[in-house]
């Protein structure tokens, strides 16, 4: 008997194969969680990795590890080195577009003396988080660390210098010696050859930049010598040390509104020449003086009647006109100066300032207004403009070059004051002296003829025996014609005196001969005062010796 065996169907899966699954699911999270936990990793590109050790330097946020370096590679391409830094997972939204990067190591600059700590325990790299919305991978490392965080307060705006002098990053901005901000950057631009600094001012104080205020270099010590005399003026002990940048407001003038962030202003060399590029609302004019103008000077002022209302701009002026040099112009042998009268000096509101004077100066050029040069120091010999009206002087219209118009000048100092002696000399010897003698002494020969003529006309009537009442009346006209005679003698006496010859014309002679010796001697001075008008004080500059050709 044949029996039949059952067979069962097992399961395909078995229980046993869970523990591994469970294994493998605990794994990957494990990589999982470790790779996350590691974070987002960024490259830092650098000019070299001087300091920094790869597996050792630490990227920190406010004195927090928030990442490390974990390996360097040069790069020959670009001639720099790549730092692969890991940036811990809960700080990867520090690392906006805008964010920056900097090595924080022991320096010693104008802003003091950071990065000691470091010397213990090594270089570290320091990140300040930016405010871009998007984020990056790829940074380039700052040479310098930055000065303001993201967390202060303030505003930043531009400054562009030409001529002062160049400033360090770090340096402070002082409104009234009170620090109030600092240089963040300093770049020289090669298009325009100036100075453009970034600064910022912490608030509350951002509060007092406004549209009309002025930037100047504030140096220790400021030692101004000019027409003005001299001046000394010194600062605080820092500004001594480090020196800085002052901001403040124009003199009597209100503070204005307050500046939009990031505006651009002119940095001053000092706070004179601040005040003075203010006046930015001016008409260029010319003066041709017929004189030296040693001494002259651009900066100088133009005054009338000692109120300034305007700066000198070139000395002489380099213009062209009819394809010459101003100063090189046919039948002209007058000196031009470029001058500018500033109108906001004249009036506050300068364009009023600037009709008025429009509209009245051909009138007061034709009622003599004129310009001269005046001494401002004898010391330095440095001089000024000065406008005023002379009524005497030769009436002429305003004209105008192809480029600026004109105003008339007259000679001034000992140049006008020789011109005058000399006048007088050339008058008085062309006075007729001699022929003024001949015609008096043929006049006394006349009268002399005339008066012997009465007294034989009185004798002849007294010999004849007219009436006693005529005959006193001849007799008191003898007496008459006796005195007259007298008087006629006398005249003749003292004009006498004044013929060739006499002591009285010797004098007067003598007296000529000293005023125009006197004229003679005083033209070498007028020259050289004019020339050099500090020369009675010091000795005169004499030209160099002259060097002997080669053969």
């Amino acid at each position: 008997m044949t029996t039949q065996a059952d067979i069962e169907d097992k399961p395909k899966f078995s229980v046993i194969w869970i523990i591994p699954i469970i294994a493998l699911l605990i794994t990957g999270w494990m990589l999982y969680q470790h790779q996350a936990n590691k974070g987002h990793t960024i490259f830092i590109k650098m000019t070299d990795a001087d300091g920094i050790i790869a597996g050792k330097t630490e990227v920190r946020v406010k004195s927090v590890k928030v990442g490390l370096v974990e390996s360097l590679k040069l790069e020959l391409a670009q001639n720099a080195v790549i730092a692969k830094v890991r940036i811990l997972q809960p700080y990867r939204d520090l690392l906006a577009e805008d964010s920056s990067f900097w090595v924080v190591k022991p320096r010693i600059d104008e802003s003091g003396i950071s990065g000691m700590n470091t010397l213990l325990s090594g270089v570290y790299i320091e990140l300040s988080p930016g405010d871009a919305k998007t984020r990056s991978s790829i940074f380039t490392l700052m040479d310098e660390p930055a000065l303001i965080g993201s967390e202060v307060q303030g505003k930043r705006y531009q400054l562009v210098a030409s001529d002062a002098e160049v400033l360090d990053v770090g340096s402070s901005i002082f409104f009234r010696n009170y620090k109030v901000g600092q240089v963040e950057s300093a770049h020289f631009s090669v298009e325009s050859l100036k100075m453009e600094y970034g600064i910022f001012i912490y608030s509350p104080y951002d509060t007092l930049i406004t549209d009309n205020a002025i930037f100047w270099i504030s140096s220790g010590i400021d030692f101004k010598l000019s027409t003005e005399g001299v001046e000394v003026s010194t600062g605080s002990l820092a500004k001594m040390i480090k020196g800085g940048i002052s901001v403040d407001y124009p003199p009597t003038m209100p503070s204005g509104t307050a500046a939009l962030e990031n505006k651009t202003y002119a940095l001053h060399k000092n706070f004179a020449m601040a005040l003075e590029q203010r006046f930015d609302h001016f008409d260029y004019y010319l003066i041709e003086f017929e004189q030296s103008i040693r001494g002259l000077r651009a900066g100088a002022p133009i005054e009338y009647r000692g109120m300034r209302i305007g700066t000198i701009e070139q000395v002489p002026a380099t213009g062209v006109s009819d394809d010459r040099p101003l100063y090189f112009q046919q039948n002209n042998t007058s000196v031009p100066v470029l001058v500018k009268i500033e109108y906001g000096r004249i009036y506050e509101d300068a364009q009023l300032a600037q009709t008025y004077w429009s509209e009245n100066i051909d009138k007061w050029i034709s009622s003599g207004l004129r310009a001269s040069l005046k001494s401002g120091n004898l010391l330095t010999g440095a001089v000024y403009i000065e406008l005023d009206f002379y009524p005497s002087a030769e009436v002429v219209s305003s004209n105008k070059t192809t480029i600026y118009p004109v105003l008339p000048s007259v000679p001034s100092g000992i140049t006008a004051l020789s011109e005058q002696v000399t006048s007088l000399l050339n008058k008085l010897n062309g006075l007729p002296l001699e022929t003024t003698v001949k015609e008096l002494e043929g006049a006394l020969q006349q009268h002399r003829l005339l008066a012997m003529e009465m007294n034989q006309l009185v004798e002849s009537i007294n010999n004849n025996n007219i009436t006693d009442k005529v005959g006193g009346n001849l007799t008191s006209l003898k007496d008459t014609l006796s005195q007259l005679t007298s008087s006629l003698k006398q005249f003749e006496q003292t004009m006498t005196q004044y013929q060739k010859g006499s002591g009285v014309m010797d004098q007067l002679s003598n007296t000529l001969e000293e005023l125009e010796s006197l004229s003679n001697r005083l033209k070498p001075i007028s020259k050289g005062l004019n020339e050099q008008p500090n020369m009675l004080i010091f000795n005169k500059e004499s030209g160099t010796d002259p060097l002997p050709r080669k053969k």
